[in-house]
C-alpha cells in the first residue's frame, strides 16, 4: 500500500514538473516572439525614416529653377547639350526699343554742347548750370587770391560728386583740344557736402543744399562790410 502511494506521489510530482516546465517554455516562447516582433517593427521604422530622409535630401539637391545653371551660357559644363533642340521663352525679355529713365541733370549734361573755343570760365559755368543752381560772384575787390567765384548748389552729395567729375572732364577735354595745360586744384573729394575746384583766376564751389544753406557763401561775399569809424 505504501509503495502504491509513493508511486502515485512520484507520478503526480512528475506531472506537475512537466506542466510547470511546459508553462515556462510557453511563456519563454511568447517573450521571444514578442521581442522579435518589436525588433522587426523597429527595423521597419528605421528603414522608413531612412527612406524619407533620402527622399528629402534628393528634393533639396534640386535647385530652384531660378538658381539652376543655364547650359546655353555655360557650354563647357554641358558638352552633350544641344541648344538647337531647346525651346526658349523670350517673351519676358526687355524690349530693345525701351529707353531707361535717365535723371534730368544727366540728360541735360548729355544734350549740352560746350564749344571748345569758349573761355575756361564760360565753360565751367555752362557745365554746372546745366543741372544745378548757380551764383556767380565778383570778389576781386575783397579777395586777394581769386577774382570770381561760381557757387553751385547741387541736389545731393552724389549729384555733387558726379557734377564735379563732369566739370573736370570738360576742362581736360578743352585743354587737350587747345593743347594747353591748366593747373586744377581740387579740394574736398572725400567730403560729403563741399568740393572746391580752384582754377586760379576763379574758384568753383560745389555744395549740397545743407552746406549751401549753412555756409551761405553768397551772402558772405556780397554783404557790404561797414568801415569802422573813428569813435569805434
Amino acid at each position: 500500500m505504501l509503495r502504491l502511494v509513493a508511486t502515485l506521489a512520484k507520478r503526480r510530482v512528475s506531472c506537475s514538473s512537466r506542466l510547470f516546465a511546459t508553462t515556462c517554455m510557453s511563456r519563454t516562447n511568447d517573450t521571444i516572439l514578442d521581442k522579435e516582433r518589436r525588433r522587426q517593427q523597429a527595423q521597419d521604422d528605421i528603414h522608413e525614416e531612412l527612406t524619407e530622409h533620402s527622399r528629402k535630401e534628393e528634393e533639396e539637391d534640386v535647385a530652384p529653377i531660378n538658381e539652376r545653371l543655364d547650359p546655353t551660357t555655360m557650354p563647357d559644363l554641358y558638352p552633350d547639350f544641344d541648344a538647337d533642340t531647346v525651346e526658349t521663352d523670350d517673351s519676358w525679355y526687355v524690349d530693345p526699343a525701351f529707353t531707361p529713365q535717365i535723371p534730368l541733370w544727366q540728360r541735360r549734361m548729355q544734350e549740352q554742347v560746350v564749344p571748345h573755343d569758349a573761355t575756361l570760365f564760360d565753360l565751367c559755368r555752362v557745365v554746372v548750370e546745366s543741372s544745378a543752381k548757380v551764383d556767380v560772384l565778383d570778389v576781386g575787390d575783397r579777395c586777394d587770391w581769386t577774382s570770381r567765384m561760381i557757387v553751385v548748389e547741387t541736389k545731393s552729395s552724389r549729384h555733387m560728386h558726379a557734377l564735379t567729375e563732369d566739370l573736370l572732364k570738360a576742362i581736360k577735354e578743352r585743354n587737350r583740344a587747345k593743347g594747353i595745360e591748366v593747373t586744377i586744384n581740387v579740394d574736398g573729394r572725400e567730403s560729403d557736402d563741399w568740393v572746391v575746384v580752384d582754377l586760379g583766376s576763379f574758384v568753383v564751389h560745389l555744395m549740397t543744399p545743407e552746406a549751401h544753406q549753412t555756409y551761405d557763401l553768397v551772402k558772405l561775399w556780397t554783404t557790404t562790410i561797414r568801415a569802422p569809424t573813428d569813435e569805434e
